[in-house]
Protein backbone atom coordinates (compact mmCIF):
# COMPACT_ATOMS: atom_id res chain seq x y z
CA UNK A 1 0.00 0.00 0.00
CA UNK A 2 1.46 3.58 -0.82
CA UNK A 3 2.07 6.00 1.76
CA UNK A 4 1.40 9.03 0.07
CA UNK A 5 -1.83 11.21 1.00
CA UNK A 6 -3.89 13.36 -1.37
CA UNK A 7 -3.65 16.90 -2.07
CA UNK A 8 -5.35 19.75 1.21
CA UNK A 9 -6.48 22.36 -0.14
CA UNK A 10 -7.12 25.87 1.51
CA UNK A 11 -10.77 27.34 0.46
CA UNK A 12 -10.75 30.08 2.70
CA UNK A 13 -10.57 32.43 -0.02
CA UNK A 14 -14.24 31.48 -0.94
CA UNK A 15 -15.17 32.54 2.60
CA UNK A 16 -13.78 36.03 2.62
CA UNK A 17 -14.97 38.83 0.80
CA UNK A 18 -11.83 40.63 0.65
CA UNK A 19 -10.48 38.05 -1.31
CA UNK A 20 -8.40 39.53 -4.21
CA UNK A 21 -9.06 36.48 -6.83
CA UNK A 22 -5.29 35.06 -6.36
CA UNK A 23 -6.01 32.56 -3.89
CA UNK A 24 -9.20 31.68 -5.65
CA UNK A 25 -7.28 31.18 -8.80
CA UNK A 26 -4.67 29.33 -6.92
CA UNK A 27 -7.58 26.75 -5.14
CA UNK A 28 -9.71 26.59 -8.60
CA UNK A 29 -6.09 25.25 -10.01
CA UNK A 30 -5.30 22.85 -7.08
CA UNK A 31 -8.48 20.97 -7.46
CA UNK A 32 -8.32 20.76 -10.87
CA UNK A 33 -5.38 19.15 -10.88
CA UNK A 34 -6.84 16.80 -7.65
CA UNK A 35 -9.94 16.28 -9.64
CA UNK A 36 -8.09 14.75 -12.61
CA UNK A 37 -5.08 12.60 -10.95
CA UNK A 38 -6.93 12.00 -8.07
CA UNK A 39 -11.00 12.42 -7.83
CA UNK A 40 -10.01 13.02 -4.30
CA UNK A 41 -8.53 15.97 -2.11
CA UNK A 42 -8.99 17.47 1.55
CA UNK A 43 -9.86 20.78 2.30
CA UNK A 44 -8.83 23.33 5.05
CA UNK A 45 -10.85 26.38 5.98
CA UNK A 46 -13.83 25.28 4.82
CA UNK A 47 -16.08 27.03 7.22
CA UNK A 48 -17.42 24.47 9.24
CA UNK A 49 -16.61 25.19 13.01
CA UNK A 50 -14.34 22.49 14.53
CA UNK A 51 -16.84 22.43 17.40
CA UNK A 52 -19.99 21.65 15.22
CA UNK A 53 -17.95 18.57 13.06
CA UNK A 54 -16.69 16.59 16.60
CA UNK A 55 -20.31 17.52 17.93
CA UNK A 56 -21.92 15.58 15.03
CA UNK A 57 -19.14 12.73 15.47
CA UNK A 58 -20.15 12.09 19.13
CA UNK A 59 -24.02 12.43 18.19
CA UNK A 60 -23.37 9.72 16.00
CA UNK A 61 -21.42 7.54 18.60
CA UNK A 62 -23.77 7.52 21.33
CA UNK A 63 -26.73 6.29 18.64
CA UNK A 64 -24.23 3.37 17.93
CA UNK A 65 -23.90 3.14 21.16
CA UNK A 66 -28.03 2.86 22.00
CA UNK A 67 -29.31 -0.80 22.40
CA UNK A 68 -30.55 -2.42 19.72
CA UNK A 69 -34.17 -1.64 20.97
CA UNK A 70 -33.85 1.59 20.51
CA UNK A 71 -31.91 1.79 17.14
CA UNK A 72 -34.34 -0.79 15.31
CA UNK A 73 -37.41 1.41 16.42
CA UNK A 74 -35.54 4.09 14.06
CA UNK A 75 -37.43 3.34 11.04
CA UNK A 76 -35.35 1.11 8.43
CA UNK A 77 -35.09 3.59 5.70
CA UNK A 78 -32.96 5.94 8.23
CA UNK A 79 -31.21 2.57 10.07
CA UNK A 80 -29.49 0.25 7.87
CA UNK A 81 -26.84 -2.53 9.64
CA UNK A 82 -24.95 -4.68 7.39
CA UNK A 83 -25.95 -8.79 7.31
CA UNK A 84 -22.13 -9.01 7.69
CA UNK A 85 -22.40 -7.23 11.03
CA UNK A 86 -19.28 -5.28 9.72
CA UNK A 87 -20.85 -1.81 9.50
CA UNK A 88 -24.53 0.24 10.41
CA UNK A 89 -25.75 3.28 9.07
CA UNK A 90 -27.60 6.07 9.81
CA UNK A 91 -29.40 7.62 6.54
CA UNK A 92 -31.77 10.92 6.82
CA UNK A 93 -32.23 12.49 3.30
CA UNK A 94 -34.21 15.41 2.62
CA UNK A 95 -35.99 17.15 4.15
CA UNK A 96 -34.22 15.62 6.92
CA UNK A 97 -36.45 15.24 9.31
CA UNK A 98 -35.11 13.49 12.43
CA UNK A 99 -38.30 14.24 14.87
CA UNK A 100 -39.01 10.83 14.86
CA UNK A 101 -36.25 9.15 14.86
CA UNK A 102 -34.05 10.33 17.78
CA UNK A 103 -33.46 8.00 20.87
CA UNK A 104 -34.70 9.72 24.22
CA UNK A 105 -31.71 9.73 25.79
CA UNK A 106 -30.11 12.28 22.27
CA UNK A 107 -32.25 15.47 22.93
CA UNK A 108 -29.89 17.40 21.40
CA UNK A 109 -29.53 14.61 18.50
CA UNK A 110 -32.14 16.57 15.80
CA UNK A 111 -30.16 20.18 16.59
CA UNK A 112 -26.69 19.13 15.73
CA UNK A 113 -27.68 16.87 12.67
CA UNK A 114 -29.86 19.94 11.16
CA UNK A 115 -26.78 22.40 12.33
CA UNK A 116 -24.32 19.79 10.18
CA UNK A 117 -26.75 19.20 7.09
CA UNK A 118 -27.17 23.11 7.37
CA UNK A 119 -23.40 23.90 7.21
CA UNK A 120 -22.64 20.50 4.82
CA UNK A 121 -25.33 22.03 1.84
CA UNK A 122 -23.20 25.82 2.48
CA UNK A 123 -20.71 24.40 1.72
CA UNK A 124 -21.47 21.21 -1.53
CA UNK A 125 -22.64 25.30 -2.85
CA UNK A 126 -19.41 26.61 -2.65
CA UNK A 127 -18.21 23.47 -4.13
CA UNK A 128 -20.47 22.86 -6.65
CA UNK A 129 -19.28 26.43 -7.72
CA UNK A 130 -15.32 25.84 -7.16
CA UNK A 131 -15.88 22.22 -9.64
CA UNK A 132 -17.95 24.17 -12.11
CA UNK A 133 -15.49 26.42 -12.87
CA UNK A 134 -12.29 23.91 -12.53
CA UNK A 135 -14.67 21.96 -15.81
CA UNK A 136 -14.16 25.31 -17.55
CA UNK A 137 -18.32 25.61 -17.01
CA UNK A 138 -20.79 28.39 -15.60
CA UNK A 139 -19.99 29.01 -11.53
CA UNK A 140 -23.67 28.09 -11.58
CA UNK A 141 -24.11 25.40 -14.10
CA UNK A 142 -24.46 22.24 -11.94
CA UNK A 143 -26.88 24.35 -9.83
CA UNK A 144 -28.71 23.10 -12.71
CA UNK A 145 -28.66 19.81 -12.39
CA UNK A 146 -29.86 20.42 -8.80
CA UNK A 147 -33.57 21.96 -9.05
CA UNK A 148 -34.48 19.84 -5.98
CA UNK A 149 -32.27 17.58 -3.28
CA UNK A 150 -34.33 15.04 -2.91
CA UNK A 151 -31.23 13.05 -3.27
CA UNK A 152 -28.76 14.33 -0.89
CA UNK A 153 -28.42 12.04 2.10
CA UNK A 154 -26.04 12.61 5.64
CA UNK A 155 -25.11 9.17 6.91
CA UNK A 156 -23.70 8.20 9.77
CA UNK A 157 -21.02 5.23 9.51
CA UNK A 158 -20.25 2.90 12.52
CA UNK A 159 -17.58 0.28 11.69
CA UNK A 160 -17.48 -2.68 13.84
CA UNK A 161 -13.92 -4.31 14.18
CA UNK A 162 -12.50 -6.73 12.03
CA UNK A 163 -12.52 -10.33 12.32
CA UNK A 164 -10.89 -13.07 10.21
CA UNK A 165 -13.85 -13.50 7.92
CA UNK A 166 -14.16 -10.15 6.97
CA UNK A 167 -11.90 -7.12 7.31
CA UNK A 168 -13.02 -4.31 5.02
CA UNK A 169 -15.71 -2.58 6.52
CA UNK A 170 -16.58 -0.91 3.40
CA UNK A 171 -15.73 -2.79 0.07
CA UNK A 172 -14.31 -1.04 -2.97
CA UNK A 173 -16.51 1.32 -4.48
CA UNK A 174 -17.67 4.56 -6.43
CA UNK A 175 -19.88 7.54 -5.21
CA UNK A 176 -22.55 8.07 -7.53
CA UNK A 177 -23.62 11.53 -7.50
CA UNK A 178 -22.07 14.50 -7.99
CA UNK A 179 -19.53 15.17 -4.92
CA UNK A 180 -18.94 13.65 -1.52
CA UNK A 181 -17.80 15.45 1.89
CA UNK A 182 -16.80 13.13 4.46
CA UNK A 183 -15.40 13.86 7.97
CA UNK A 184 -13.38 10.58 9.39
CA UNK A 185 -12.49 9.92 13.24
CA UNK A 186 -8.94 10.12 14.57
CA UNK A 187 -8.18 5.93 13.42
CA UNK A 188 -8.80 6.88 9.55
CA UNK A 189 -9.27 3.94 6.99
CA UNK A 190 -10.17 5.46 4.41
CA UNK A 191 -8.42 4.25 1.05
CA UNK A 192 -8.33 5.24 -2.41
CA UNK A 193 -7.01 3.48 -5.13
CA UNK A 194 -4.67 4.87 -7.61
CA UNK A 195 -1.91 3.29 -9.66
CA UNK A 196 -2.67 -0.01 -8.56
CA UNK A 197 -2.54 0.72 -5.17
CA UNK A 198 -4.01 1.85 -2.07
CA UNK A 199 -3.39 5.25 -0.76
CA UNK A 200 -4.36 6.00 2.85
CA UNK A 201 -5.95 9.48 3.74
CA UNK A 202 -4.84 10.17 7.22
CA UNK A 203 -7.32 11.42 9.49
CA UNK A 204 -7.29 15.15 10.58
CA UNK A 205 -10.10 17.00 13.11
CA UNK A 206 -9.80 19.83 10.97
CA UNK A 207 -10.05 18.40 6.82
CA UNK A 208 -12.43 17.16 5.33
CA UNK A 209 -12.37 14.40 2.43
CA UNK A 210 -14.00 15.66 -0.85
CA UNK A 211 -14.22 13.29 -3.82
CA UNK A 212 -15.72 13.70 -7.05
CA UNK A 213 -18.75 10.95 -7.90
CA UNK A 214 -19.46 9.59 -11.36
CA UNK A 215 -22.14 11.75 -12.32
CA UNK A 216 -19.40 14.05 -12.46
CA UNK A 217 -16.92 11.83 -14.35
CA UNK A 218 -19.86 11.28 -17.29
CA UNK A 219 -20.36 15.04 -17.53
CA UNK A 220 -16.47 15.86 -18.02
CA UNK A 221 -16.38 12.45 -20.29
CA UNK A 222 -13.98 11.44 -18.00
CA UNK A 223 -11.66 14.64 -17.52
CA UNK A 224 -12.47 14.15 -13.42
CA UNK A 225 -12.04 10.62 -12.06
CA UNK A 226 -14.83 9.03 -9.83
CA UNK A 227 -12.36 7.43 -7.93
CA UNK A 228 -12.44 4.30 -6.56
CA UNK A 229 -12.19 3.82 -2.67
CA UNK A 230 -12.77 1.82 0.27
CA UNK A 231 -13.38 1.52 4.20
CA UNK A 232 -11.28 -0.74 6.26
CA UNK A 233 -11.73 -1.28 9.73
CA UNK A 234 -9.16 -2.04 12.68
CA UNK A 235 -8.53 -5.13 14.29
CA UNK A 236 -9.14 -3.66 17.69
CA UNK A 237 -11.37 -1.03 18.15
CA UNK A 238 -14.21 0.57 16.63
CA UNK A 239 -14.00 3.32 13.43
CA UNK A 240 -16.86 5.89 12.86
CA UNK A 241 -17.11 8.66 9.91
CA UNK A 242 -20.23 10.64 8.35
CA UNK A 243 -20.63 11.89 4.77
CA UNK A 244 -22.84 14.29 2.62
CA UNK A 245 -23.72 12.53 -0.44
CA UNK A 246 -24.35 15.98 -2.92
CA UNK A 247 -26.58 14.84 -5.46
CA UNK A 248 -28.49 15.19 -8.43
CA UNK A 249 -31.99 15.35 -9.20
CA UNK A 250 -33.26 11.91 -9.63
CA UNK A 251 -35.22 13.27 -13.09
CA UNK A 252 -31.99 14.62 -14.48
CA UNK A 253 -30.65 13.16 -17.95
CA UNK A 254 -26.81 12.48 -17.80
CA UNK A 255 -24.62 12.16 -20.42
CA UNK A 256 -20.87 13.72 -21.70
CA UNK A 257 -21.45 17.36 -22.01
CA UNK A 258 -20.13 18.32 -25.70
CA UNK A 259 -18.02 21.05 -24.55
CA UNK A 260 -16.17 17.86 -23.93
CA UNK A 261 -16.80 15.51 -26.87
CA UNK A 262 -18.27 17.10 -30.17
CA UNK A 263 -16.29 20.62 -29.56
CA UNK A 264 -13.10 19.30 -28.97
CA UNK A 265 -13.02 16.52 -31.60
CA UNK A 266 -13.66 13.75 -28.61
CA UNK A 267 -16.31 10.58 -28.86
CA UNK A 268 -18.78 10.27 -25.83
CA UNK A 269 -17.13 7.37 -23.46
CA UNK A 270 -21.05 6.95 -22.09
CA UNK A 271 -24.46 6.63 -23.22
CA UNK A 272 -27.21 9.11 -21.86
CA UNK A 273 -29.13 7.99 -18.85
CA UNK A 274 -31.09 9.16 -16.16
CA UNK A 275 -29.89 9.53 -12.64
CA UNK A 276 -32.73 7.78 -10.52
CA UNK A 277 -32.17 5.52 -13.01
CA UNK A 278 -28.68 4.60 -12.20
CA UNK A 279 -29.25 5.13 -8.44
CA UNK A 280 -31.96 2.73 -8.16
CA UNK A 281 -29.44 0.19 -10.04
CA UNK A 282 -27.09 1.09 -7.22
CA UNK A 283 -28.98 0.86 -4.36
CA UNK A 284 -30.20 -2.71 -5.44
CA UNK A 285 -26.79 -3.65 -5.67
CA UNK A 286 -26.65 -2.66 -1.84
CA UNK A 287 -29.88 -4.27 -0.80
CA UNK A 288 -29.61 -7.53 -2.94
CA UNK A 289 -26.09 -7.62 -3.93
CA UNK A 290 -25.31 -10.20 -7.14
CA UNK A 291 -23.69 -13.55 -6.36
CA UNK A 292 -20.68 -12.48 -8.38
CA UNK A 293 -18.62 -9.48 -7.83
CA UNK A 294 -18.47 -8.91 -11.39
CA UNK A 295 -22.30 -8.42 -11.33
CA UNK A 296 -22.01 -5.60 -9.44
CA UNK A 297 -23.18 -2.38 -11.73
CA UNK A 298 -20.84 0.60 -11.98
CA UNK A 299 -20.75 3.82 -13.75
CA UNK A 300 -19.29 1.48 -16.82
CA UNK A 301 -22.46 -0.09 -17.13
CA UNK A 302 -23.34 2.98 -19.32
CA UNK A 303 -19.78 2.87 -21.39
CA UNK A 304 -19.93 3.01 -24.99
CA UNK A 305 -16.98 1.04 -26.74
CA UNK A 306 -15.03 3.02 -29.23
Amino acid sequence: MASFDIPTIDVSPFFRSDENGEGKTKAIEQIREACVNFGFFQIVNHGIPLELLSQTMDMYKNFFACSDEEKLAVPSDNYLKSTKNSVENLVFRFPFSVVDVCPNKLPHFKQVLDDMISQFTKLGVVLEGIISECLGLPPDFLSNYRNDRSRDSLMGLHYFPATEDDNTGKPAHEDPGCFTILYQDEIGGLQVHKDDQWISIAPSKNKLVVNIGDVIQVLSNNKFKSATHRAVSPSETDRYSYAFFYNVQGAKWVEPLPQFTEEIGESPKYRGFLFEEYHQLRIKNRSNPPDRPEDLIHITHYSISN
